[in-house]
């Protein structure tokens, strides 16, 4: 008994040190808001739809926070020694197929300071924070924005080199309702990006002002803390089963096994009706 209770101390101890470890070395990024970014297997075609069925399968998904449905996957291109690297997201705003000149995109993201390259964070834009906002559907409402510590700048960037966006109204796997898609390539490498950083990405609706922005986190874009943590693979994502899904089978074949061997147990009078 009392090593089973020292066996479950120490436990208990290495994963709140290493809780400790991770908070101590990333700063306050919104915790519960983490997503992995995938070498692609694939490399997307920016055109503003999913070109093939499984173009966008090899990269992870999150639910934008918000009444309305959309969600944002992002996977990094290039090569593995990064001396090549495109980020590349893809946004369906699945309840969205009008026209509007107020409706945007949006992307944050921290670029690197120093030679650690962690973020600032904060509750201002920081000089390590940049902007991409996409408004109207048209590459003319396009403004990129740095942080200078209290607000947002407007400033220069490589349309479309550096920087290219295309959205479109068309269907996709996940929907055959005509909705609004975007694809969106960064160049990392220009704006000094680290493996790991934080984003927010966030879409907005002018027909359906009342609900608001939709993001990821649910924050402002013009608070650092308020925006995700995105740690860089360098590795495709695994293919086969995840650690949730064995888990999930796992609890799965203990219930089966569970109910088998309580049936086998009961007596053979309870089975067959006899008395």
């Amino acid at each position: 008994m009392k090593r089973t209770v020292l066996a479950a101390f120490c436990i208990i101890a290495l994963c709140s040190l290493g809780l400790a470890m991770k908070t101590g070395t990333i700063s306050a990024y919104q915790v519960g808001y983490e997503v992995t970014d995938y070498w692609a297997t694939r490399s997307p075609t920016f055109d503003g739809n999913w070109t093939t069925p499984n173009e966008w399968t090899d990269a992870e998904v999150r639910q934008l926070d918000g009444t309305l449905n959309a969600t944002f996957r992002l996977k990094w291109d290039g090569t593995s020694d990064m001396t090549t690297y495109h980020q590349c997201y893809l946004i369906e705003f699945f309840d969205d197929n009008t026209n509007d000149t107020g409706d945007y995109w949006q992307i944050c993201c921290t670029a690197s300071i120093g030679a650690q390259g962690d973020p600032t964070g904060g509750t201002t834009p920081q000089i390590d924070c940049f902007r991409l906002d996409y408004v109207g559907h048209s590459h003319t409402g396009f403004t990129f924005y740095t942080g200078d510590g209290t607000g947002w700048v407007e400033g220069t960037t490589g349309w479309p080199g550096d920087v290219y966006i295309k959205d479109s109204l068309g269907t996709s796997p996940l929907s055959d309702t005509p909705h609004w898609i975007a694809e969106i390539k960064i160049n990392h490498l220009a704006y000094g990006m680290r493996p790991n950083f934080w984003i927010y990405v966030a879409a907005y609706d002018e027909s359906n002002s009342t609900a608001g922005v939709q993001s990821w986190p649910d924050g402002s874009s013009d608070v650092p803390n308020d925006w995700g943590f995105m740690d860089i693979a360098r590795e495709p994502i695994p293919e086969g089963l995840t650690i949730g899904v064995m888990v999930l089978l796992s609890s799965v074949s203990v219930l089966i096994a569970s109910h088998y061997f309580r049936k086998r147990s009961r007596p053979e009078s309870c089975r067959t009706g006899k008395t």
